[in-house]
Parts: C-alpha cells; sequence; structure tokens
C-alpha cells in the first residue's frame, strides 16, 4: 500500500516539486500507530522559548530512500528554523521515546558539522557559521559568550525560559514610522542600497532629493575583501562631494563631478574624478549628518555578521581558513564609515529585507497609521531574496531571517545533478542543498525555469536566449553546462529584462507560468514563516527588478493565491509613495520607486536612528 512518504519520493523522482509544506501537513495528519511526536524548543538569540511541533512516520523500518525522505524533512525543517528564527540551542522533545528520535539527532550533529570549525562546515553547517557570528556580535566577543549550537534530546519538556522585554524605540511601528520622517530640514542624509547587481545611492538635502547615483557591480566574482569595501566607501566620498556642490551651489565643483554618475563609470574612473573634485574644493572633508544603509547579508547592531551569502562566495573559497579574519573588516564598516557624517551623526547599517519593510511601513503608516498596526513584512526580489520583517512593536528583531536559504522543495531530483552555477541546477549557490527558495523566486529562478518550461514547447525562444548571449554552454566545475555571462558584459540584468518583457509581448502560457510559480514558491514560503515565526502581519510586500512590471506582479499574485494560504502580495510601486522625498522619486524623470526605495526608505532609516540614538 502506497503511503504518503512513498508518493512523495515517487514525485520527486520524476521530477516534481514537493513542497515542505504539503509534507508537514501530511505527516502531521498521520495516525498515533504510525508516527511519533517530537517538540522543537528554540532557545532564543535573545532570550525566551519557541516551541515547534512535528509529527513524523516511523521509518526505522522503511525502504532506504522513504526512511531517507523522513530524515532529511526533519533537517530541512530544522535548517529553516535556525536560518530564519536562529538560537542558541535546540532542546528536541521525544514524548514517546521514539527510536528514530536518537537517529535524527545524531544525523543533525553530523550534517551540521556541530563540533568543526567555521572553515570546515559546508550545506546545513553553514547556518551555524552564521549563528557564531551573530552571537559573538551581540556578545562583543567576550569569552564564554559564544558557545558551540547544540541540539538536546530529553524525554520531558524543560521548564520555560522567560522571555526578555525589549522596549520598541518609539513605542509602536506606527510612532516609529513617523518619527522617521520628521525633523529632515538641516540635514544631509544619504541612503545606500547595496544589492548583488548594483549599488544605489540617493542623497537628501533639508528634506528633498537632490542627487542619485547607480553603480554595477558583481561581488560574487571577488576574491578579497576589500573588493567589497573600497567600492562603497568611494561612492559615499562621491556623494560627499555632490552634496558640497549642493550645499555651496558650486556648479563648476558639480560639472567635474558629472562623469563619475556615468552607471557605466567603473571604480578607477570614478576615484579619479574624486581626486580631480578633491584637489579642486580644497578636500573632501563633507560630513553627513547620517549615513543609511542596507547591506545583503545577516546584520545585528549595525554588524554584518553573516558571511555565508552569495556575494562574499568568491572570497570564502579564495580565503579559506583566513576568511574570518578578513570578515572582521567588513563587519566594522560603520566605523569604516564612521569619518564622513558629523561626530554627533550616525551611521545606520541593516539588511536589505528589513529595509523593505522599513520602507514599506513608513510609506503605509504616512497614509493610514491603522495599516501597520501588526507591523510588515517585505520581500526584496532581485540578484537574490531579501526579507525583513517589522514587528507591531516598531522593532526589526536580531534574528537571522535568511528565507531565501529556506528549502521549500524536497522533490525536483533531476535537477540535483547540475553543479549549482549551472541555470538548471536547483542547488543553493553556497550551501548546494537543493530545493531553496533562491532557486525559486528570485533571478535565478527565473533562468532555471525558463529553460525548464522552454525545452519541449518554446525551442524559439531558447533560440533567441543563445543568439542574445544570454545563456552560453561552457566548462563549469563539474563538465559542460549552461550559464549566464557575467564578463566581459555581465548579461544578467539583460537577460532578466528579456524574460520579463516576453509576458506581455509572448501571453504564452508556458511565460506566463514562470512568473505563476514564483507566487506559488512565495505562497509556501508564507506558510513557513508562519508556521516558524509566526508574524502578526499575514500580508507581503514585494520589492525589486522582479515586480517592477505590473504583468509580471499580477502573475505572481495569481499564483499566490492559488495556495489558499490567506496572505496576499502587494506590490512596492509608485502608487505607494506617500511622503515627501518618495514623492521626489516618483516625479523624477529618470529613475523609480521600484529601483530607489530602499536608497530612499535608507535615508529615512538614517533619519531614525539620528534621532533615536540616545534614547
Amino acid at each position: 500500500m502506497d503511503t504518503p512518504t512513498s508518493e512523495f519520493v515517487s514525485a520527486a523522482r520524476s521530477g516534481r516539486p514537493v513542497f515542505i509544506t504539503d509534507v508537514r501537513k501530511q505527516f502531521n495528519a498521520l495516525p498515533a500507530e504510525q508516527s511519533f511526536p517530537l517538540h522543537i524548543i528554540v532557545k532564543t538569540i535573545e532570550g525566551g522559548d519557541r516551541r515547534l511541533s512535528l509529527r513524523l512516520p516511523r521509518f526505522s523500518t522503511a525502504e532506504k530512500a522513504e526512511a531517507r525522505f523522513v530524515v532529511d524533512f526533519f533537517l530541512a525543517e530544522i535548517y529553516n528554523i535556525l536560518s530564519s528564527l536562529g538560537g542558541r540551542k535546540i532542546v528536541l522533545v521525544n514524548p514517546e521515546n521514539a527510536s528514530e528520535a536518537e537517529m535524527l539527532v545524531n544525523e543533525f550533529n553530523t550534517q551540521f558539522a556541530v563540533s568543526a570549525k567555521r572553515s570546515e562546515r559546508s550545506g546545513y553547517g553553514k547556518c551555524l557559521n552564521v549563528l557564531d557570528r551573530i552571537l559573538g556580535a551581540l556578545t562583543n566577543g567576550k569569552k564564554g559568550g559564544c558557545r558551540k549550537f547544540t541540539m538536546e534530546l530529553v524525554t520531558r519538556e524543560p521548564l520555560a525560559e522567560p522571555a526578555p522585554n525589549p522596549a520598541a524605540p518609539a513605542g509602536t511601528a506606527a510612532d516609529m514610522f513617523a518619527l522617521a520622517t520628521r525633523n529632515l530640514e538641516g540635514k544631509t542624509i544619504l541612503g545606500v542600497d547595496i544589492g548583488g547587481t548594483d549599488i544605489k545611492l540617493a542623497l537628501a538635502r533639508n528634506g528633498r532629493l537632490v542627487r542619485f547615483k547607480e553603480f554595477d557591480w558583481f561581488p560574487a566574482s571577488f576574491t578579497a575583501v576589500e573588493e567589497l569595501i573600497d567600492p562603497v566607501v568611494a561612492l559615499v566620498r562621491l556623494m560627499g562631494l555632490a552634496a558640497m556642490a549642493e550645499r555651496d551651489g558650486d556648479t563648476g565643483l558639480a560639472a567635474l563631478l558629472e562623469p563619475a554618475f556615468s552607471v557605466e563609470a567603473t571604480i578607477p574612473e570614478i576615484l579619479g574624478v574624486i581626486d580631480a573634485a578633491t584637489t579642486a574644493a580644497g578636500g573632501d572633508g563633507f560630513a553627513f549628518d547620517a549615513i543609511g544603509m542596507c547591506f545583503p547579508d545577516v546584520v545585528v547592531d549595525n554588524k554584518i555578521v553573516g558571511g555565508e551569502v552569495f556575494k562574499t562566495r568568491g572570497i570564502r573559497d579564495a580565503l579559506g581558513a583566513n576568511y574570518d579574519r578578513s570578515f572582521a573588516k567588513l563587519t566594522d564598516l560603520d566605523v569604516l564609515l564612521a569619518p564622513y557624517v558629523k561626530p554627533d551623526g550616525c551611521v545606520a547599517i541593516v539588511n536589505d529585507g528589513p529595509m523593505a519593510a522599513f520602507t514599506a511601513g513608513v510609506e503605509a503608516a504616512a497614509k493610514d497609521p491603522g495599516a501597520v498596526v501588526n507591523g510588515v513584512f517585505a520581500y526584496t526580489l532581485g540578484t537574490e531574496l531579501g526579507t525583513g520583517w517589522v514587528t507591531e512593536q516598531g522593532l526589526i528583531p536580531k534574528i537571522p531571517l535568511e528565507v531565501y536559504n529556506f528549502i521549500i522543495d524536497l522533490g525536483s531530483w533531476p535537477e540535483r545533478e547540475y553543479e549549482p552555477d549551472d541555470l538548471r541546477s536547483i542547488n543553493n549557490f553556497n550551501t548546494r542543498i537543493p530545493g531553496t527558495l533562491q532557486k525559486f523566486a528570485c533571478q535565478s529562478g527565473v533562468f532555471r525555469m525558463a529553460l525548464q518550461y522552454f525545452a519541449d514547447r518554446r525551442p524559439d525562444l531558447l533560440a533567441r536566449m543563445r543568439d542574445a548571449g544570454y545563456v552560453v554552454e561552457m566548462d563549469g566545475y563539474a563538465g559542460k553546462g549552461l550559464y549566464v555571462p557575467t564578463g566581459p558584459q555581465d548579461m544578467r540584468k539583460p537577460f532578466l529584462e528579456f524574460m520579463m518583457s516576453l509576458v506581455d509581448l509572448e501571453n504564452d502560457p508556458d511565460v506566463n507560468r514562470i512568473f505563476t510559480d514564483i507566487g506559488v514558491a512565495l505562497a509556501v514560503t508564507g506558510e513557513e514563516i508562519d508556521w516558524i515565526l509566526a508574524p502578526a502581519v499575514r500580508d507581503r510586500i514585494l520589492f525589486g527588478r522582479l515586480v517592477k512590471k505590473p504583468s509580471c506582479f499580477a502573475l505572481m499574485k495569481r499564483g499566490a493565491e492559488s495556495q489558499g494560504t490567506g496572505s496576499a502580495l502587494r506590490v512596492a510601486d509608485n502608487e505607494m509613495a506617500e511622503t515627501p522625498l518618495m514623492r521626489d522619486l516618483r516625479d523624477h524623470p529618470v529613475y523609480t520607486v521600484a529601483q530607489f526605495a530602499q536608497a530612499v526608505g535608507a535615508v529615512y532609516y538614517g533619519n531614525l536612528v539620528l534621532a533615536t540614538r540616545s534614547v
């Protein structure tokens, strides 16, 4: 007789997705005689417990593939918990003393490489590296402040650990969002949005946006941490000179700076302009009131502490065991930028996901404070997927929230055979773990599904992709594969633009399915988030290149609604512009809200931190 597990294995072998939420629902519905319960008690990063429950099928006598599937499901759920909520320890409660529970703990210790050094961990163990760095940052590196993460197996639930009661900076989310927009007169604030494909900067002076800058880069190809840091510092210096020109009405200085504002300008060219402009201006000592910044990695207390994202992969591979020592320079990016703000100013850094949630919240609260009573939850869909959460108390939780790493698909086994960089692969770029959201709901997901869905029914589109140079066959780590070239010309942006344009040009079911399936993946992810984090807010607000075309977003929304989860997708577009700065952006003849919203949000975030830093 077929069991749920055997049906899942059959679907996975045939290449169909097997969503983790469907597996959990079916396993939880198993009769008691065929299954056993487990309670997962997470000792959270800031203190207190989060309790989650699972029911698993008995698997000690099951077929090998089915037993492996159950173990992989358990490891995936633990991985998703630690990637989003984080924690100091997990207490696994096994009330029925099932023999399988000890096997699961042994698998966890092995697969997560609990006892290994950071440089020796791969796969699941990468999330423990992030937790090590977070806990180290929160304890300021004090000896004994950061111990090895462990999983303890018990048969009786321990006493609950009391949760701390942190105070929100302004009392409620609506209060905090309102404070961010006040008292901008007399201030010069720089907003910086750092992504995996580009860096966007927005300069605000006296409550108006006065200058923008976009710079393309490919940080995953870097082999030294200075290659990440130096462009950011150079761009901040450039915007400082631009602010000086605005302040003084110096049209000669502004003209001298103009070549550096071309999107094609390289860092050596920008530095040449900076040197010439600095000489002409008698120095580049302009100091901002605040620099607000979002960075695509885990950020805690202004410190970049993740270190396991795609953007730093080249550096990790190049430095090996020396990576952590070098990464510490990036962790202290706030210190490196401090000379460019006033003595009583601030450098305020947060992950790009929370910045998206913060930005959406500021605009929503400006229109209706009641709209943010439950907080804000947002995604950024671009090179990868960022996730942000501002709670109903107005707090950005100190958790990893690396939702792009969520394992949502336990199936699609044939696609596991390709190396991660191959466009057809279902394997994560950083961890090589299959089935993560990274390959479903962001740029790489679009590319992967295009090759999969067009293979049989739209060979003409495949030919156009190849002819345009978006997809090339070349040697990879494991032989020939299909890739998007990133040099001498980076084809990722043009390829994505091409795919999005097809929605309106073709109105083809196979094209539309790509964006509908992104919506399905986001709905599955939303269910997983609700189970692990239980946010009060249900709607998800989307930012980024993938949603700048209304037709593409409409398909995502349709796909999400087909899952019937009760959560709704909303888009951050020109309709979101409610505050003065965002209206400036909306009305700009060149730049759009979809492009620069987070850079503007970073201005408001810098202003908020400036107002609350002494609270």
